[in-house]
């Protein structure tokens, strides 16, 4: 099984709810996650944001660093600037990435050519999430 590092943007509730279902599935597959979400900064409310930035990109560069593989949950044109950060830090150091993108049946997105031609694998997160097993296609812009 894999360490990996789960890269994603949590900031709506469908997005927390898709992060912890694809969380739950990764462990209960067997893998080792590293979750951001799940990392609080000690003192964080006492501290000013800039130092408490400083904290979290140093602490999720050395998660990056120790993965083996980086997972991103990609939500299209829409993209979380950290998400984004992420992805690209792990390509540039050689981690394998793989990326569940946002569709649900034939849903039509379009998706990032930076993001998708930077990774190895990409799949649905409907696929993932339950098995479906459909060959997903989707629109490069």
């Amino acid at each position: 099984m894999a360490k990996i590092y789960l890269a994603a943007p949590w900031f709506t509730d469908r997005e927390k709810v898709l992060y912890f279902e694809v969380l739950n599935k990764l462990r209960a597959e067997g893998h080792e996650v590293y979750a951001p979400i799940e990392h609080e900064q000690e003192n964080a409310w006492g501290m000013p944001n800039h130092e408490w930035g400083l904290k979290v990109f140093q602490d999720d560069v050395k998660a990056i660093k120790d993965c083996e593989e980086v997972w991103v949950l990609n939500y299209g044109m829409y993209s979380d600037t950290g998400t984004a950060w992420e992805c690209g830090f792990a390509y540039g150091i050689g981690k394998p990435i793989r990326q569940l993108l946002l569709a649900f049946g034939n849903e039509k997105r379009e998706f990032s050519l930076m993001m998708i031609n930077g990774c190895d694998e990409y799949d649905s997160m409907s696929n993932y999430l339950f098995n479906q097993e459909n060959e997903y296609r989707f629109d490069q812009k």
